[in-house]
């Protein structure tokens, strides 16, 4: 299978432009180097800006190598959505995860990003999906105060979570956290799984953040 490693990192629609710009994650560079050499290293290659995940061990060294190299680090991937699930029927593991979460909205301002991507739950043995919703919708109200007080938009991804599978429940959850700051991180290749990448623009619209 093609793993893409190109992300749509924003776009401008003009009369006569389409302004596309690329991106990838940190963790897709597999060359040998520093911290800044592997954003150099980006750079160079013509991409537009880089994700990280957050919280990470590694943030001043982020912040150090997107100051050093004029590359931005435009968005963070959370980086205990899957290990602390905000669905978890444990509710100390959600407050962990709550937890978790907020940090990477601290570290995305930290860095000047403007997004989280978030993967809100996942559908699994003890967790229905009405339980996945139910579980999950709470903590992330938690996290929006301090996501308007810092400006940072949370973005939801649609993976192979067996969650949110159609983008017709995917628009019904983001209206149901009735915040503009929430929307909807499109992996164009990742809904192959459940259906036709083409149904899901047209339901989403400028959910699609």
């Amino acid at each position: 299978s093609l793993i893409f490693s190109l992300i749509l990192l924003s776009f401008s629609l003009s009369a006569d432009k389409l302004e596309i710009k690329f991106a990838l994650k940190y963790g897709m560079i597999k060359e040998p180097g520093s911290v800044q050499e592997k954003f150099q290293l980006v750079k160079d290659l013509g991409y537009d800006g880089i994700e990280v995940n957050a919280p990470s061990g590694q943030r001043d060294a982020f912040k150090a190598a997107s100051e050093a190299t004029g590359l931005p680090i435009h968005g963070v991937v959370c980086s205990t959505h899957w290990r602390l699930l905000l669905s978890d029927p444990n509710p100390e593991i959600r407050a962990k995860g709550l937890d978790g979460f907020k940090q990477a909205i601290r570290d995305a301002k930290f860095y000047g990003a403007s997004s989280v991507l978030l993967v809100p739950g996942k559908v699994k043995k003890g967790t229905t999906f009405q339980e996945c919703w139910d579980r999950s919708i709470p903590e992330i109200k938690k996290a929006l105060p301090l996501a308007k007080e810092l400006g940072i938009n949370i973005l939801l991804e649609n993976v192979w979570n067996d969650f949110l599978t159609t983008p017709e429940d995917t628009l019904k959850y983001i209206n149901e956290l009735e915040s503009d700051l929430v929307g909807s991180y499109f992996d164009i290749g990742n809904t192959v799984r459940y259906n036709a990448p083409a149904s899901w623009p047209p339901v989403l619209g400028n959910k699609i953040m």
